[in-house]
């Protein structure tokens, strides 16, 4: 009966772990591109759930709620909202009336003054008209102004908890990818070091693996730290403490923009966007004071009643009418109106220039946007599955003494290197997609403006 060597038995060890190996990585190496696809297709659960790995985040959507409502800027801006609008009555509202009372006497004998009559008259303004409603215009737009700002505040801070969410995905995918690279990685370390012990390897081979190892290491720390700043600015737009912990995110919403073309998008956002719409009632209330201006110059009036009593405290009724005299135009009316003039014009190439930069702004997140789409797909159905391939070949040419171990280190980089890429692709994609969102999402012109939501 044939008898093993110590060799021998050293060569079974190396082959049975081989096979171990390739059966523990046959689903990571061939199901990223699978996982990645449910990944993208699902969200994470309502609830922060305890896994192996520890709690999961939960769904953006509910964060947003958390941020919207805990905000103290959207509260602020909420209040001068509803502030707005209250100015918006009094600013057309009658002046307030006038009670005058006089008394008249004879002073032709100083030592003893004669009483000649008393009055008590209610006096009333009555501005020129139009300028009452103009006025009442003016503060309207002025209130919707300060709502757009409200929904342009609400939509940063939505696109800035979505962006950092998208961030923490894309970090905590790598994360998974080196704990399984590190296994990786120390199965080959062992299969160095058996081989080196036969004779068969090198000790160059175990050492590279050691290196790989603590570069691996160095990599986990170095995206542990990189999260813990990003958390802490996720719990601050949540209102929360910075030291909080942010649960893992390992799935992002399935996105997509139902607009085809950069066109129609960049319609959509002019439309909807909340700078253009500020800019656009900051055009209309220039209007206003410019036609408030010009009513400057006609005179306002004002009417009075009463009684009076004379010396015999008979009484008499007193009626009284007026207006104002606007004889000083050319120092007062007439500039008024030329600035209120140059306002306008100033308000209308603001509004020219907002609509610039979101026409330019929107074209650079849709071919981002473009861009990352193909890229996701040319990572899941290309360069994951290649590069997959390569390692498998690679370590099992080195099992069977046909390659050098740098052969194997640098296609795992490459393997490696593809998972992260694919993360942070569709992490992009995401923040792209927020971006664009954040300008077209339907205005609430129908919401009540001050209200909270």
């Amino acid at each position: 009966m044939a008898k093993f060597s110590r060799e021998d038995s050293l060569r079974v060890k190396i082959i049975l772990r081989s096979i171990l190996l390739l059966v523990l990585l046959i689903p990571v190496l061939h199901g990223n591109g699978d996982a990645a696809d449910k990944r993208a297709d699902t969200t994470a659960p309502a609830d922060a759930a305890k896994t192996e790995e520890g709690a999961l985040a939960p769904p953006v959507d509910e964060l947003i709620a958390e941020a919207l409502e805990n905000s103290p800027a959207v509260g602020a801006i909420r209040s001068r909202v509803a502030a707005s609008m209250e100015f918006i009555e009094p600013a057309s509202a009658l002046p307030d009336p006038e009670l005058e009372f006089s008394l008249e006497e004879n002073i032709s004998s100083l030592s003893s003054p004669v009483f000649a009559k008393g009055e008590m008259v209610l006096k009333q303004k009555f501005p020129f008209p139009g300028k009452r409603s103009v006025l009442g215009k003016t503060a309207g737009a002025e209130s919707e102004m300060e709502y757009a700002g409200l929904i342009d505040t609400e939509r940063q801070l939505t696109r800035d908890v979505r962006t950092i969410y998208a961030r923490l995905y894309a970090l905590d995918s790598e994360a998974l990818a080196l704990n399984a690279a590190r296994e990786l990685v120390r199965m080959l370390e062992a299969t160095a070091a058996m081989r080196y012990s036969t004779g068969e390897g090198e000790q160059e081979s175990q050492i590279k693996a050691q290196i790989e190892s603590s570069r691996l290491t160095e990599r986990m720390n170095d995206i542990a730290a990189e999260r813990a700043g990003m958390a802490a600015g996720l719990n601050r737009l949540l209102g929360r403490s910075g030291s909080l912990p942010v649960g893992k995110v390992t799935a992002l919403p399935s996105v997509s923009i139902e607009h085809e073309g950069i066109g129609s998008i960049e319609e959509l956002a002019l439309a909807n966007s909340p700078a253009v719409f500020i800019k656009k009632a900051a055009v209309k209330s220039a209007e206003y004071r410019l036609e408030s201006a010009e009513l400057d110059f006609w005179p306002d009036f004002f009417a009075g009643a009463g009684v009076a009593f004379d010396s015999e405290y008979d009484p008499m009724a007193v009626v009284s009418f007026g207006m104002t005299l606007p004889v000083w135009q050319n120092s007062k009316q007439k500039p008024l109106k030329r600035a209120a003039g140059h306002k306008l014009e100033e308000a209308k190439k603001s509004l020219k220039e907002a609509e610039t930069v979101i026409s330019s702004e929107i074209a650079g997140l849709f071919a981002r946007w473009s861009r990352d789409q193909e890229q996701i797909m040319r990572y899941r159905d290309a360069i994951i599955p290649q590069t997959s391939a390569a390692l498998n070949s690679a370590r099992a040419s080195y099992i069977a003494g046909r390659a050098d171990f740098s052969v194997v280190i640098e296609d795992y980089k490459l393997w490696l290197d593809a998972l992260a890429q694919l993360a942070r692709r569709e992490s992009d994609k995401f923040i792209s997609w927020a971006g664009i969102d954040a300008f077209t999402a339907a205005f609430p012109l129908n919401e009540k403006k001050g209200e909270q939501p």
